[in-house]
């Protein structure tokens, strides 16, 4: 099986193909009817953007329906918005890219106090009053990126190699859900992370099947993020369920096409 094939038969379970075009950033010019989703996050948000990039882009049949934007920020999460304000920063993109869907994927650089702005403001992990002020900021970012026609689709953490790691991501995905449910909005959804497993409890494994079924390395070595090969498997899993969102919104994207 190809990569183009593996993608199709992926975006065949809604039967109806998304087509993107590569987007680099704020200062691009919005385009003209075309499905614009922003990428927003952190360096796993950067990951997925790629991964639908070369999904759509290798495709003569996915191309000139969607621009894509680059907007993750390596390093930034929503624990220290005295450094980057992704509440702010979301409404920015709004702004200036005016993408119909944001894609939101945030939390690997959270295990650490909250600062707010002020930098007068903190909390320390594992206090009380942590859970609350870290949702304000998960909800910053729902209010300003749900301002699109689709709104925001919000992509939990995967299972991560380190068990301290995966604890605290488990718990995160769990304030996500929370989150995205008392926002309330049908333009707003939580979608449940890519997993190598298809039933039962994942766990990190570093090899799995690519597109066409060989073994490759799927996850980097520093026990988090991905690989390439890995990023494809997560662009193939993500694009039925965000064309799924758009349709859903009132956005009309074009079915596959002829075989």
């Amino acid at each position: 099986m190809t990569t183009q094939t593996f993608i199709r038969a992926a975006l065949g379970l809604v039967l109806v193909v998304a087509t993107p075009v590569l987007a680099q950033g704020p200062s691009q010019q919005v385009g003209n009817g075309e499905i614009r989703i922003a990428f927003a996050g952190d360096s796993m948000a950067d990951g997925m953007w790629g991964g639908l990039v070369r999904a759509t882009s290798s495709d003569a049949c996915l191309k000139g329906h969607f621009t894509l934007g680059r907007f993750g920020e390596n390093g930034t999460g929503l624990t220290r918005a005295d450094k980057f304000n992704w509440g702010e920063e979301t409404k920015k993109i709004i702004a200036t890219f005016s993408p119909d869907l944001v894609i939101a994927s945030f939390g690997l650089n959270d295990r650490q106090g909250v600062v707010e702005p002020d930098r007068v403001t903190r909390v320390e992990l594992g206090g009380a009053e942590w859970p609350r002020r870290y949702s304000a900021h998960v909800s910053a970012v729902l209010a300003e990126g749900s301002a699109g026609k689709a709104g925001l689709l919000w992509v939990g953490l995967p299972v991560l190699r380190d068990k301290v790691s995966q604890t605290d991501a488990q718990e995160k995905n769990r304030l996500y859900l929370e989150n995205v449910q008392s926002f309330n909005s049908p333009k707003v959804r939580f979608v449940e992370p890519w997993r190598l497993a298809p039933e039962g409890e994942d766990t990190f494994k570093p090899y799995g099947p690519g597109p066409s079924g060989e073994t490759v390395a799927l996850r980097s070595t520093d026990g988090i993020h991905f690989t390439s090969a890995g990023y494809d498997l997560v662009a193939a899993y993500l694009l039925p369920r965000i064309v799924a969102h758009l349709e859903a919104q009132g956005v009309a994207v074009p079915h596959p096409c002829p075989k």
